[in-house]
C-alpha cells in the first residue's frame, strides 16, 4: 500500500518525493532536449572535440538549416488562430443561440488570453511539439485582475460624490470586461506530468521565482484571511528560489526551497477548480522499442530534428571545409627563395620587387576541389529533407514539376507529416477551452470581451467544446465554396450546413437573424417607413407626404396601381420600390428582355435592355 494517496493532503514530504520521482522519469528525456537546443540555436560541436586530433580547423560556420527546418514547419503547417465550436446543450433555438454566443465569447478570450503573454501561446506550443516532439499547455487565472474585481470602491473622506460615482462606474466596467484568464505555454523542462496519462491526475510546476514575490504571494493570503505561512525576504528581494507547485484535482499547494532540501510548505489549499490545470501531449514522430521493460518518455519526445542530427552535423562540416578551402585561395600565401623578412620588406614598399630570378617567389598551388565533394553534400541536403520538412511546403517547386496539380499533390503528401502535430495542438486548445469554460461556471463570471458576452446561463453546465487550428487555402476554399454552393440548390446539404462547414461562419444564428433582417428591410413597408424616419430627422417629413400624396393622386400617371413607394422615382429613374429591393409583381418587358434565351445564352447586358425599352 502507498504512504500516501492522491486525494489525502499533500505535505512537504510528499511533494519532494513525487517531484523526485518525476525527475528520474525525465531525466533522459531532459538531457537529450539540451541536445536538441545546440543544433536549433547552432551551437554545436561540429568536430567532435577528439576528433580535431590538434587540426586548426574552423568551427564557427554552421548552416542554419536545422533552425529554419523547425521554423518553417510551425510557420507554414502549423496555424495559431484557434477556432472554437460549441455544440448545442438541448437542441432548442435557445440553446443553439447560446451555443453560438459561447463560440464568439470563448474565440475573444483565446484570442486576447494568447496577446497577453510575451510570445503567441498557440505558435510557442506548436514549435515545441515540433522541437522537442513535447508540449504542455497551462490555463490560468490573474490574480491581479481578480483582486482588483472583487475589491468593491469605498469612498473616501472627503471626497466628491460625482468623483465617487465615476470610480464606480469604471469598477464595474473593469469587472464586466476584464479578462482574468491565462493561457500559457511552460516550457517542458519547468512542468513534470506522468507521461503515460492524456490527462494528468498530479502535476508539479518545478521552477524558480523572486524572494519579493514569494512574500507578496503569502502575505496577501494571510490578508485575505487564507492561511499560509510567510515567507521571509532576507538581504536580497530578488534572489531565485526554488519553487514547486503541486495540483490534483482535490489540492493544490506551494513549497519553496533555498538549497537542495525538502523545502517549505507555504500554503496547501482544496482545488476550487476542481481539475488540473495543465494539458500535454506528444508530437507522434517517436515510437516506444519492443525491448523495453518500462514506459520511458525519451522514446516519445522525439523532435523533428531527431533522426537527422548526424547529416546536420556532416553537412555543417562540408560547408565548414569548402569555406575554409575558399580562404585559403582567396589569401593565397606566397612563396619565396629569398628571405621572407626582405621580401616583406619590399612589399611594404610598394608594388615594385627587387628579384634576381622570376622563380624567387611564386604563388602557392590552389587544390582544385573534386566535384564528387559537392554531390556528397547534395545528397546530405536531400535526406535531410526526406527526414523532416519538404521545400514544396514553403511554396518552393521542385526540379521537373511543370503543373499546380502535380506540385499541390507533392504539398499535400509532404503535409501529411504534421498530421498528428496538428491534431495534439487542437486537443491541448480544446482541452483549455473546456477548462476556460468550467471556471466561468464555477467561478460565476460574467464576461464581455471584445463586444462578445459570455456567461454561466449559456455554458448550461456543458463543458464541452471542439477548438481546430484550419490552415486556409484561399485557392481550395473557394472551391469548396463553390460546390457548396451547388449542393444547396440542388437540395443535397441545408444552407445551415454550409454557412458551418464551407463558409466557417462562427455564428450561425446571428447570421441567420441578419439574412432575416435583410429580407425585412426589402419589404416596401418597412422601406416607406424607415424613408419617413429619416425623413423626420432631417426635418422634411411633410415635404416627402405630400411628393408622396401627389404621386400616388388619381390624377398621377403611376397612380392606381399599388400606392406606397410604387408612384415614386429612385436615383436611377426606376420606380423607389424597385430601386430599394422591391420584387414583387410581374416582370416587366424590359426583364423579359434580359433573360436568355437557352440555358447557353448569355443573358444581355442591362444597359443594353434599359436602351431597348
Amino acid at each position: 500500500m502507498p504512504e500516501h494517496d492522491f486525494d489525502e493532503q499533500p505535505d512537504a514530504s510528499w511533494i519532494y518525493r513525487h517531484r523526485q520521482h518525476l525527475q528520474d522519469v525525465w531525466r533522459e528525456t531532459h538531457a537529450k532536449w539540451q541536445e536538441y537546443d545546440s543544433y536549433y540555436n547552432r551551437t554545436y560541436d561540429l568536430w567532435g572535440g577528439a576528433d580535431k586530433q590538434g587540426l586548426e580547423r574552423p568551427d564557427w560556420l554552421r548552416p542554419a538549416r536545422p533552425t529554419s527546418i523547425v521554423d518553417n514547419a510551425v510557420d507554414n503547417q502549423l496555424a495559431s488562430d484557434p477556432k472554437p465550436h460549441r455544440f448545442p446543450a438541448r437542441d432548442t433555438d435557445e440553446s443553439k443561440q447560446w451555443a453560438d454566443q459561447v463560440e464568439l465569447g470563448l474565440k475573444a478570450i483565446l484570442d486576447e488570453a494568447a496577446l497577453q503573454e510575451t510570445t503567441l501561446t498557440w505558435k510557442t506550443l506548436g514549435k515545441y511539439l515540433v522541437h522537442y516532439g513535447y508540449a504542455i499547455c497551462e490555463v490560468g487565472l490573474d490574480s491581479r485582475i481578480l483582486q482588483k474585481r472583487s475589491a468593491e470602491p469605498e469612498q473616501e473622506a472627503g471626497e466628491e460624490e460625482e468623483d465617487f460615482e465615476r470610480r464606480k462606474q469604471d469598477h464595474e466596467h473593469y469587472r464586466r470586461s476584464a479578462m482574468p484568464f491565462r493561457t500559457r505555454a511552460p516550457h517542458p523542462v519547468d512542468v513534470l506530468l506522468d507521461p503515460s496519462e492524456k490527462r494528468p491526475q498530479v502535476a508539479i510546476k518545478h521552477n524558480k521565482r523572486y524572494a519579493i514575490d514569494l512574500h507578496n504571494l503569502t502575505r496577501l493570503r494571510q490578508k485575505r484571511g487564507r492561511k499560509a505561512d510567510l515567507w521571509e525576504v532576507g538581504q536580497n528581494p530578488w534572489e531565485l528560489i526554488e519553487t514547486d507547485e503541486y495540483w490534483t484535482e482535490i489540492w493544490h499547494a506551494l513549497m519553496a526551497s533555498k538549497s537542495s532540501d525538502q523545502g517549505q510548505l507555504l500554503f496547501v489549499e482544496r482545488n476550487t477548480w476542481l481539475f488540473v490545470p495543465y494539458g500535454h501531449a506528444f508530437a507522434g514522430f517517436g515510437l516506444e522499442p519492443a525491448e523495453t521493460t518500462e514506459r520511458n518518455p525519451v522514446h516519445l519526445a522525439v523532435g523533428i530534428l531527431d533522426s537527422v542530427m548526424a547529416d546536420i552535423r556532416a553537412q555543417g562540416q562540408a560547408v565548414s571545409g569548402r569555406h575554409n578551402a575558399l580562404m585559403d585561395a582567396t589569401f593565397n600565401p606566397i612563396g619565396t627563395r629569398i628571405p621572407a623578412e626582405e621580401l616583406r620588406n619590399q612589399l611594404d614598399q610598394g608594388n615594385i620587387l627587387e628579384m634576381q630570378d622570376r622563380g624567387d617567389v611564386w604563388r602557392m598551388e590552389i587544390p582544385q576541389l573534386p566535384r564528387w565533394m559537392f554531390q556528397t553534400e547534395e545528397w546530405l541536403a536531400r535526406d535531410i529533407e526526406e527526414g523532416t520538412y519538404s521545400r514544396a511546403l514553403s511554396g518552393i517547386r521542385e526540379q521537373g514539376v511543370s503543373t499546380v496539380g502535380q506540385q499541390a499533390i507533392l504539398s499535400t503528401a509532404a503535409g501529411r507529416k504534421f498530421v498528428a502535430v496538428s491534431r495534439q495542438l487542437e486537443h491541448l486548445a480544446t482541452v483549455a477551452g473546456s477548462q476556460i469554460l468550467q471556471l466561468i461556471d464555477v467561478l460565476d463570471f460574467d464576461l464581455t470581451i471584445r463586444g462578445h458576452r459570455i456567461r454561466p446561463q449559456y455554458i448550461e453546465r456543458d463543458y464541452t467544446v471542439q477548438v481546430t487550428f484550419d490552415l486556409v487555402d484561399p485557392v481550395l476554399q473557394l472551391q469548396e465554396r463553390e460546390i457548396g454552393m451547388r449542393e444547396v440548390q440542388l437540395g443535397l446539404k441545408s444552407k445551415e450546413t454550409y454557412l458551418n462547414a464551407d463558409a466557417k461562419l462562427e455564428d450561425i444564428s446571428g447570421e441567420q437573424r441578419r439574412l432575416l433582417m435583410d429580407w425585412v428591410r426589402a419589404n416596401p413597408l418597412v422601406h416607406q417607413a424607415m424613408a419617413m424616419e429619416v425623413a423626420r430627422a432631417e426635418g422634411i417629413d411633410r415635404l416627402l407626404e405630400r411628393a408622396m400624396n401627389a404621386a400616388t393622386g388619381p390624377s398621377s400617371p403611376q397612380g392606381g396601381n399599388g400606392g406606397g413607394l410604387s408612384g415614386l422615382v429612385g436615383p436611377d429613374g426606376q420606380p423607389l420600390g424597385q430601386s430599394m429591393g422591391q420584387t414583387g409583381g410581374a416582370p416587366r418587358a424590359v426583364d423579359q428582355l434580359r433573360q436568355a434565351l437557352t440555358p447557353q445564352t448569355m443573358n444581355p447586358g442591362r444597359n443594353g435592355a434599359n436602351l431597348a425599352g
